[in-house]
């Protein structure tokens, strides 16, 4: 009669200590999976290039006025213009409106290529000042898959 020597609660501490390191795992890969999903959500939002279009803009204005955005539109044919204080001012357009474009730096290779006499679509990131100018800083020229360089002739 060993059977009633033994002590009838020795088998329980086993399936309350495999509960426990089943719970921790569970515990520590719920962790592992949101700071993955947290990493993937910071990830794309930042790759993410969202931009309004001249009307949006137009029509949000008071929303928009003084936050960094993004615009696109097509460069105005003959609206490109440099001042001697280093200032590249242009006009973007789509079907609905027209912005003018302030921008100070060297702006990209391909800005101001008219192709078929149409210049290239542009994204501006800036701000939209009070004076209905917008203000960019950076500058993105939107071209298809099919672009090629223009050919330098030999001299």
């Amino acid at each position: 009669m060993t059977d009633a020597s033994e002590p009838t609660g020795a088998a329980a501490p086993e399936p309350i200590r495999n509960r426990l390191l089943s719970g921790k795992f569970l515990f520590v890969g719920g962790a592992l999976a949101a700071a993955l999903g947290f990493l993937i959500w910071t990830a794309t939002q930042g790759a993410a290039v969202y931009y309004h279009t001249v009307s949006e803009l137009h029509t949000k204005r008071s929303e928009i006025e003084g936050r960094l955005v993004r615009v696109n539109g097509i460069v105005v044919d003959g609206s490109i213009e440099e001042s001697a204080d280093g200032i590249i001012r242009f006009e973007i357009e789509d079907a609905t409106g027209v912005l003018p474009v302030e921008f100070r730096g060297s702006p990209p290779d391909l800005f101001g290529y008219a192709e078929e006499d149409k210049y290239s679509d542009v994204i501006a990131e800036g701000r939209l000042l009070g004076t209905g100018v917008f203000e960019a800083r950076n500058l993105i020229v939107k071209h298809g898959p099919e672009f090629e360089p223009r050919e330098i002739p030999a001299q």
